[in-house]
């Protein structure tokens, strides 16, 4: 069975929260080639390269771009990454790890305004890690959580 053509464009698809510079900020993959360029189709670069049914050149190229990210991303100490931070904090304010099949959906999190499920479940803490597997949060981090301008 043929697989799904697409081609790497200069415009983003979602990852509002994804870290500085990160390349789905500035790049996606267009498919439906076929179709008129108004009804065409658009996915992520991490959903491309996850998608199976994509052809395996343009999942490398997807994987490429963004594995280029992960090796030249800001550190975790920089001032740039500790806003992106208490920014994600700020947007996952009181949601946490829900239950079922797929508990980080955000229509599963389980919203706790007292704080007292564990820090490990807190989907910005998640979130964040996707990017930077080392970080532990501080109490000082969700202090300095925001969502949008200070």
């Amino acid at each position: 069975m043929a697989k799904e053509n697409g081609r790497i464009i200069n415009e983003g698809c979602g990852g509002f929260l994804n870290p500085l510079g990160h390349p789905e900020h500035f790049f996606s993959v267009e498919t439906d080639l076929s179709r008129r360029k108004e009804n065409r189709g658009m996915m992520s670069l991490s959903h491309c390269f996850e998608a199976e049914y994509m052809r395996n050149d343009i999942r490398i190229e997807c994987q490429d771009l963004l594995d280029y990210w992960n090796k030249n991303k800001f550190p975790l100490d920089s001032p740039e990454v500790i806003d992106w931070i208490h920014q994600v904090l700020g947007y996952f304010k009181n949601c946490y790890k829900g239950k079922g099949d797929n508990p980080w959906n955000v229509k599963n999190l389980i919203i706790d305004p007292t704080n007292s499920l564990l820090v490990d479940d807190h989907a910005g803490v998640h979130h964040i890690r996707k990017y930077y597997p080392e970080y532990q949060p501080s109490e000082n981090d969700f202090k300095q959580a925001h969502w949008g301008k200070k």
